[in-house]
């Protein structure tokens, strides 16, 4: 490639497909699972994910919150 000229647009995501195929780290599952991960302790003892405590917590609440919707828009109608 000429230093001397500018880069079309199917050159440049030819070369943005290049250079993300090459990097490891930017694997939308992996970023996603390590986010999610416990920081302290990844994995179990028999290799398995541990979830981090917020998504726990943050699950938990989203069922209680679901549930009490539920309850108060169509349960509380006795």
């Amino acid at each position: 490639m000429a230093a001397d000229r500018f880069v079309t647009t199917a050159e440049a995501r030819e070369m943005l497909r290049r250079a993300y195929r090459s990097d490891s780290e930017i694997n939308l599952e992996a970023v996603v699972r390590r986010a999610a991960s416990d920081p302290i302790k990844p994995l179990s003892e028999k290799g398995r994910m541990r979830p981090s405590t917020l998504v726990v917590v943050g699950s938990i609440m989203l069922i209680l919150l679901i549930a009490a919707f539920f309850y108060f828009s169509f349960g509380g109608r006795g």
